[in-house]
C-alpha cells in the first residue's frame, strides 16, 4: 500500500475554533479520525493539521469542518502515492476542488479540470502566478519537469502537494515535530522461515539451499555513512550533528530542518535528516515518516544523481505501480554504478518488472543472473518458479 495522507489548512482561522471543529469531526466514525495522532502547527497565516494514518476524509471532511468555521478550509490529500488534490470549502459550501491525475478511477473521476488559482490565491493572500502551474492536471509531455524553479517534486510526483503548500505559506516540513521515542523499542520481527516443501525442492536441484539476499548498507540504515556525511555539516548544523552522534535523533530533527531552510542545496543535510527519520520509524504510534524519507532521498539524488547509498535506500521506501517504474530506473542506474552487486539489483529489477506486468523483461534479468551463476538466493529462486523459467 502506498501513502494516503490528509493535511488541512485553515487560512486566517482561530486555532482554538479549528481544533474544536476537528474534534467534532472525529465523532463521525466514517472519517476515521484519531485526535491523539493528529499533529498541529500554527503558521503566520493560520493553523494547519496533519491527520492520522487511516483517516478517510476527503470532501466529507472539508464539508464537515467548514460548517463550523468562518474561515476557508482546504483539505489536501495524497492518494496511494499516485496523485494529489484538494477540496476548498467555506461556510458549508464548496469553492473549488482539484486532482492532479484526472480519470484515475474511470473517465471524469476525478474530473479533468484545473484548480481555481485566482480564488485560492485570494483566500491565501498570494499572487495567482505563484500557484497556477501547480493547479494544472498532469500532462504526459510535462512529466518529470518542475512547475516552478526551486520546487522539490516534479510534475508526476504526488509530493508536488508539499511545494504547493509552501507556495501558499504553509511549509510542510515545519508542520509537525517527531513523536517522542519510547523507552523500550519493540523486538525486531523475525523473517518467516521457508516451508519444508520449499526446502526439499531446493535441495533436489543439486545447488544447495538458497540463501537470503544480503541487506546492502544504504543511506537510511548505515550509521557510519550518516556520520561520515555529517562531517560536512559542522559549520552549518554543528549542534544537530552532535545530537546525531549521541543518537538523540528526535532532538536533532528540528535543527536539521532549520538548517535545510537556510542551506537547501546541501545534500548531506537531507541524508542526515532521512537517517534520523528512519531511526525513529516504527517506534511510535501515529504517522509513518516514510514519505519524508522518500522526499529527502529524492532531493539527495537531485543534487547527487550517482549517490549509490541514496539509490539503494529509495527503492524500498514506497511501493505502488508509479513507484515501481521509478524503482526500475534507479535500479538500472545502480546496475551501471555498482558492478559488485549487479546480480542483486537485477533480481530486484526483475521483481519490479513482474509487478508492472513486464514479465519478458523480468525473465531477461533473471536469465542473466542465472547465466553468471554468482548468486543463489531465496528471492531469485522464488521469482524463477513463479515465472516458470526452465528448470524451476
Amino acid at each position: 500500500m502506498g501513502v494516503f495522507l490528509h493535511t488541512v489548512l485553515f487560512p486566517g482561522g482561530d486555532e482554538l475554533r479549528c481544533r474544536t471543529a476537528v474534534q467534532r469531526a472525529a465523532q463521525l466514525p466514517d472519517l476515521g479520525l484519531s485526535l491523539d495522532q493528529c499533529r498541529w502547527r500554527l503558521y503566520p497565516k493560520g493553523p494547519a493539521v496533519l491527520l492520522n494514518d487511516g483517516c478517510c476524509g476527503y470532501e466529507a471532511l472539508a464539508e464537515k469542518l467548514s460548517v463550523n468555521l468562518s474561515c476557508p478550509v482546504m483539505v489536501l490529500y495524497i492518494y496511494d502515492d499516485d496523485y494529489w488534490g484538494y477540496f476548498l470549502w467555506e461556510n458549508g459550501a464548496e469553492l473549488d476542488h482539484f486532482a492532479s491525475s484526472p480519470d484515475y478511477f474511470e473517465p471524469a473521476s476525478p474530473p479533468s479540470k484545473p484548480g481555481n488559482a485566482p480564488l485560492a490565491s485570494q483566500r491565501f493572500g498570494v499572487e495567482p502566478g505563484t500557484i497556477e502551474r501547480y493547479l494544472l492536471p498532469w500532462d504526459e509531455e510535462e512529466m518529470g519537469s518542475y512547475a516552478y524553479e526551486g520546487d522539490c517534486a516534479v510534475i508526476g510526483d504526488c509530493w508536488q502537494m508539499a511545494d504547493f503548500m509552501g507556495a501558499l505559506g504553509f511549509d510542510y516540513d515545519l508542520l509537525c515535530p517527531p513523536a517522542p521515542k519510547p523507552e523500550h523499542p519493540p523486538e525486531p520481527r523475525q523473517a518467516a522461515p521457508m516451508t519444508q516443501a520449499e526446502l526439499r525442492q531446493e535441495v533436489t536441484k543439486g545447488r544447495g539451499l538458497p540463501v537470503d539476499t544480503p541487506e546492502l548498507p544504504n543511506a537510511l540504515t548505515h550509521r557510519p555513512y550518516a556520520l561520515e556525511r555529517a562531517e560536512e555539516l559542522l559549520d552549518v548544523a554543528g549542534e544537530g550533528v552532535e545530537l546525531v552522534r549521541q543518537m538523540q535523533y528526535q532532538k536533532a530533527l528540528p535543527l536539521l530542518t532549520a538548517a535545510i531552510q537556510t542551506h537547501p542545496a546541501l545534500p548531506a543535510l537531507y541524508i542526515l535528516r532521512a537517517f534520523c527519520w528512519n531511526q525513529l520509524e516504527g517506534l511510535t504510534s501515529g504517522l509513518s515518516r516514510k514519505p519524508d524519507m522518500d522526499r529527502d532521498l529524492g532531493k539527495v539524488l537531485e543534487l547527487e544523481p550517482d549517490n549509490v547509498m541514496a539509490l539503494r535506500a529509495r527503492c524500498p521506501t514506497a511501493g505502488t505501480t508509479t513507484r515501481y517504474q521509478r524503482h526500475i530506473q534507479e535500479l538500472t542506474r545502480l546496475i551501471a554504478l555498482d558492478e559488485e552487486n549487479r546480480d542483486y539489483y537485477l533480481v530486484d529489477r526483475a521483481y519490479r518488472y513482474h509487478w508492472v506486468g513486464d514479465d519478458a523483461s523480468a525473465k531477461a534479468d533473471l536469465s542473466e543472473v542465472l547465466r553468471r551463476g554468482k548468486i543463489w538466493t531465496v528471492d531469485l529462486t522464488y521469482l524463477c518458479r513463479e515465472l516458470m523459467l526452465p528448470g524451476f
